[in-house]
């Protein structure tokens, strides 16, 4: 019995260790692209259709890591928030690298639109205003969506990143609970 709980133990720790950072840098999709469900499939975020691709951004809003960003501007080109959802598996952590031209702020939530954090710029952070590429990021458990706001201005976010929960470590949590529960059955019988 020690064994078999030393082993699931181990196994556990080992999954629960090995969860992974997803990222989203936008490239497959085509400039001026509404950034809406192409990534449900592949990565289980849902951008609802409240950003678009930038595949040339200003020199005062610099890509991070590949040229196609995405900037607060739906459709028809009105400003807003850029809300997304996970779908299947919440995340740990959600954050992206973000230039803006006043103060953008991330802000997460649960399942019940309760508020779990946020981080800032802290201001306008764009080419010769501060640090452009400016990584904001959220850690809480259940993290249901994720909104970048800003007042009323421009804003782009390059290489969203975000962690799920790791769903294999809660099934072998609750496989090492049976087993002991069925260990201990066993040998009160």
């Amino acid at each position: 019995m020690k064994g078999l709980i030393t082993f699931c133990a181990a196994v556990l720790i080992l999954a629960a260790g090995s969860a992974h950072a997803d990222m989203i840098n936008f490239d497959s999709l085509a400039d001026h692209e509404l950034v809406d469900n192409q990534y449900i499939l592949e990565f289980g975020a849902d951008f609802n259709g409240s950003a678009r691709i930038s595949a040339f951004p200003s020199s005062l809003y610099p890509f991070h890591s590949s040229p196609n960003v995405i900037e607060n501007f739906n459709f028809d080109y009105i400003r807003g928030d850029i809300q997304i959802d996970a779908v299947g598996t919440e995340w740990l952590m959600a954050g992206g690298y973000v230039t803006g031209a006043e103060n953008v702020t991330l802000t997460a939530y649960d399942s019940s639109d309760a508020f779990l954090g946020s981080d800032s710029t802290g201001g306008a952070n764009t080419v010769g205003n501060g640090t452009p590429n400016m990584f904001l990021s959220v850690s809480a458990p259940s993290i249901a969506y994720v909104v970048f706001s800003i007042s009323d201005n421009v804003f782009t976010v390059d290489d969203f990143t975000f962690n799920p929960v790791p769903v294999p470590a809660a099934v072998l949590l609750g496989m090492l609970g049976l087993s002991v529960a069925g260990m201990k059955l066993r040998k009160s019988s």
